[in-house]
């Protein structure tokens, strides 16, 4: 490095240093007036999502301020942020020299697509746009996002948004997809009711929708690495999709683990043979062909379909029928038998597809029964404790028992007994439990649908019987309780109304009347008491229970 860019480096980071440190706030502010999406008016962004959601919150930062070219950028980040600049000086964007003929082929058709020839992608071309050579740092630094990207790899973007048109049928439009991920978190009610703090958690793998490093990791976004079934595991692991797990631990995995580092991941996809599956191999492929769009073969939907929304069918509906009964989805079905012939025989395939459906019916079987359970306990008034005497789900979140008993909404919230115990097993049943049968058993993970998930929701299963028997026992002692209370205030009620009258009639005694009162066991002639009824009776007097009347 000469010394006249030595010294412009050092004037302008000085320059930077100095602005920030007198305008820190200004680089915090972000719209804050409301959210996005159907439950807007109950959530307010915090300064996170403009990188989770840029197509919604991202502002340029107010500093540092002026014109920038693209060299300027690569000289001031190389000071700031120097393992951020030797990512990108590592990638082929930075060195199209570095470019594989496969890629040099694509490169054709991206100066093509744009009408000029680029000699490189360096930072001003994903944060100002693609060609460009100056942007006013305070106004036109963009964050990059899948739109973006598709300037360049068109046939990829428009793959990747296909992903739309294959929903799941019983959900809505376009899910799953990842081209949808993070509009579903915008539309379910508890995202909206959470803090934002904790519910990013979500938006960093729902963001797949707007961010391609998802999987191609910036700076380098090597097609290499998203190759690779590690590309996958930042978000597709846990109780609810614990896809990378169970890979990992198959036979497919433990082939992947041994061998894996032999393997040529610089090839595209069309040319693997290697002689185990990845994720990108089994899920990019479609009637022999790969792409971006993985939601063509999608059959699951998350298992909110499969082992929940169908509870509310009526009948319900069990995962074999739903799958056999829609003509799309036995489409699917098929072209997951493809992608297995690739190394198994189709009636391999098709037998162990069979058996995960009728596993996910057994499955199903107990989650019914569990959910009967919950509704008689609510329509018993056994439930502990019943819901309009507890504090309801924070907006928008909505309760309409008892069919939201053990609902989502329950894995993210919880307070004085909403939901109760036993909701709180019901929810872990269908929505871990048997998540983690089904996708054991769709990566042949074997411990994974037996003794780690199968034996978990039959434990929930157990404990929710239990919790319903001492519940109903209770609520029978209750009432039983209640019953005696009520019997004991009635003979008392009548007890009282008869003492009133006798004693009205003592009164009369008082008066001056002959008159005995049988409650009280006394009597009264001419005003005199008279405690013994023999005495009363023959009109005579003694002196042991004669006593002047106290006549005020």
């Amino acid at each position: 490095m000469n010394k006249n860019r030595l010294l412009c480096l050092m004037i302008t980071l000085l320059t930077i240093s100095f602005v920030t440190t007198i305008n820190l706030e200004a680089d915090d502010k972000i719209d804050k007036s409301k959210g996005v999406g159907p439950y807007a008016e109950h959530w307010e962004p915090i300064p996170m999502h403009r990188y989770w959601a840029p197509s919604y919150y991202y502002t340029p930062p107010a500093n540092p301020q002026g014109e920038y070219s693209r060299k300027d950028c690569v000289l001031c980040h190389r000071a700031i942020n120097p393992l951020l600049v030797k990512a990108w000086e590592r990638s082929r964007h930075a060195d199209f020299s570095k470019l594989l003929p496969y890629q040099q082929e694509f490169l054709k058709n991206i100066n093509l697509n744009l009408g000029k020839e680029i000699t490189e992608v360096s930072c001003i071309d994903c944060h100002g746009g693609v060609g460009v050579e100056k942007i006013d740092h305070a106004k036109d630094l963009i964050m990059p996002t899948s739109v973006l990207c598709g300037k360049c790899h068109k046939k990829e973007f428009d793959e990747f948004e296909s992903e739309k048109e294959d929903g799941i049928p019983g959900w809505p439009e376009g899910r799953e997809s990842h081209a949808k991920a993070y509009d579903a978190g915008l539309d379910t009610d508890i995202w909206a009711a959470m803090d934002k703090n904790i519910v990013q958690g979500c938006d960093m793998c729902h963001n797949i929708q707007h961010k391609c490093d998802s999987c191609h990791t910036r700076h380098e976004f090597k097609a290499s690495e998203a190759r690779k079934p590690e590309a996958c595991a930042t978000c597709h692991n846990g109780p609810d999709h614990p896809d990378i797990e169970d890979y990992t631990n198959s036979k497919h995995g433990t082939i992947y683990k041994t061998e894996g580092h032999q393997w040529d991941w610089n090839k595209p996809l069309k040319e693997y043979s290697a002689p185990a599956p990845t994720c990108a191999f089994c899920h990019m492929q479609y009637k022999g062909k790969f792409s971006h769009n993985m939601a063509q073969k999608a059959i699951m939907g998350e298992g909110d379909v499969l082992f929940y929304n169908n509870l509310f069918a009526d009948p319900p509906v069990k995962p074999s029928e739903f799958i056999n009964n829609n003509p799309e989805l036995v489409s699917r079905r098929k072209a997951w038998i493809s992608t297995c012939r690739k190394c198994h025989s189709k009636i391999f395939a098709k037998d162990y597809l069979t058996s995960m459906d009728l596993a996910s019916d057994a499955v199903f079987a107990y989650i019914q029964e569990s959910f009967g359970l919950l509704k008689s306990l609510y329509s018993e008034k056994a439930l502990y404790p019943m819901p309009e005497n507890r504090p309801h789900a924070p907006a928008p979140v909505g309760e309409k028992w008892p069919d939201t008993l053990g609902g989502f909404y329950g894995e993210f919230w919880a307070k004085d007994g909403n939901p109760s115990r036993i909701e709180k097993d019901f929810l872990y049943m269908w929505e871990n439990d048997a998540f983690l049968i089904r996708k054991g058993m769709a990566h042949t993970n074997p411990n994974a649908f037996t003794y780690i998930s199968w034996s978990n929701m039959i434990k929930k299963y157990i404990d929710m019987q239990s919790e319903a028997a001492t519940l109903r026992r209770l609520n029978t002692l209750e009432n039983n309780m209640s019953l005696i209370q009520s019997l004991r205030s009635q003979k008392k009620e009548e007890s009282s109304e008869a003492h009133k009258q006798e004693c009205a009639a003592c009164k009369k005694g008082e008066s001056g009347e002959t008159i005995w009162c049988a409650s009280c066991n006394v009597g009264y002639t001419d005003k005199s008491k008279i405690t013994c009824k023999d005495c009363f009776d023959k009109g005579t007097t003694c002196e042991a229970c004669i006593k002047k009347a106290d006549v005020k």
